[in-house]
């Protein structure tokens, strides 16, 4: 059977209201932070985030309680009807609605559901699947779920809804903290405790593919998830579970120093992947016509142009460092949020790049119909 690569229909993005710039977290900060750590948190790449707190900076250094302004299914809600508006679709030719998040507003119902809950113009016959805790990775998985999916069922539609909230579950800087190479390394967390307060943020995008369009095509996908079994350990969210199902404050978020080589080293691999299938028109990373990749922070992108032969300042990557400046890490919503971005896409084959913990990464093309395409 041929497989169908998933043409995309329509896009969207919907944001928190409250956006924060580095400069105020860190002035809300000062006196909690070492000058070195400082210095590392206002070079991260990241300019702006935007937070579902209305009063994140007095969460994270003042012991506030958190202010709700927006919850996370209802971003999600809202970037789904800005999307179908956009493509104006018949709603009833939606199949299956995927939920993709790694930070839902609660464990059950899953985010996908609470969207039906709020959205009675969707199918109540339509199938729908959580993907979750999939990370930043999270992107290749809905497109190959879309792939097969289509392939079974061309006339119908898959609606994907990306939603990531991560800030509330920060932990809160309340002490004095000091960069990984100024603390003996039983006092790493607390540095990890920092960066995840200025490094990642929430967003909420939305996605139509179908069997045909004139949009871009996606896929096939290579995927790689743990070439050694302690990769796994390379970052986690240890509490939660039931293993330890009662949360003490917020959630620990731990990140080993490996993460960035390993991550270079995926990323590496599954394009490499990528490049021998015989779908691709490409001989090396290089020749793409864009090539997106996940926003970890800009070291790792530097690392990654390095690795694929790109100038870091090449139109072809600009939108990732675009991403990452504008809107932080937003886990499994980075990858889509280039793809929302007002550009026109020039005619040609990309690849896109999406890796992240648990440790994955999955790498799929995107082919621009003659023409270019604008979303």
């Amino acid at each position: 059977m041929k497989v169908l690569d998933p043409h995309l229909l329509g896009v969207a993005a919907e944001l928190p209201r409250s956006a924060y710039s580095t400069e105020e977290l860190l002035d809300a900060g000062r006196g909690h932070l070492s000058d070195r750590l400082e210095e590392m948190l206002g070079s991260l790449g990241v300019r702006t985030r935007h937070s579902v707190l209305a009063n994140y900076p007095d969460v994270l250094f003042r012991g506030a309680e958190p202010e709700l302004g927006i919850a996370v299914v209802d971003l999600a809600v809202r970037a789904a009807r800005k999307c179908l508006a956009k493509t104006e679709i018949a709603v009833e030719t939606i199949g299956l609605v995927l939920g993709v998040s790694s930070s839902p507003g609660r464990l059950v119902p899953s985010l996908v559901c609470d969207m039906f809950a709020r959205m009675r113009e969707l199918p109540r016959t339509a199938q729908n699947l959580s993907i979750e805790y999939m990370g930043c990775s999270a992107m290749a998985k809905a497109i190959d779920t879309a792939r097969w999916y289509l392939t079974c069922n061309p006339g119908k539609r898959v609606l994907v809804c990306f939603a990531e909230a991560t800030t509330p579950l920060s932990p809160p800087l309340n002490g004095f903290y000091r960069h990984f190479l100024e603390v003996p390394p039983d006092q790493r967390q607390q540095s990890v405790d920092a960066l995840h307060g200025f490094l990642f943020a929430d967003a909420a995008v939305a996605m139509v593919l179908g069997a045909d369009g004139d949009g871009p095509s996606f896929g096939p996908v290579a995927n790689l998830t743990n070439d050694l079994p302690e990769d796994a350990e390379l970052g986690t969210v240890p509490d939660g579970g039931s293993d330890l199902p009662v949360v003490q404050g917020r959630r620990a978020y731990t990140l080993s120093p490996l993460v960035t080589p390993r991550g270079a080293f995926y990323a590496r691999e599954t394009v490499r992947m990528a490049l021998k299938d015989d779908s691709c028109q490409l001989a090396t990373p290089a020749d793409a016509s864009v090539l997106l990749v996940h926003t970890g922070s800009v070291r790792i992108l530097n690392a990654l142009c390095g690795e694929f032969g790109v100038d870091p300042g090449d139109d072809k990557v600009v939108s990732s460092y675009r991403v990452l400046r504008d809107y932080g890490n937003t886990l499994g919503c980075s990858v889509p949020l280039m793809l929302t971005e007002p550009v026109r896409r020039p005619a040609g084959q990309g690849l896109l790049v999406a890796f992240g913990l648990s440790f994955g990464c999955g790498v799929f093309t995107m082919t621009v119909p003659v023409g270019g395409w604008t979303p």
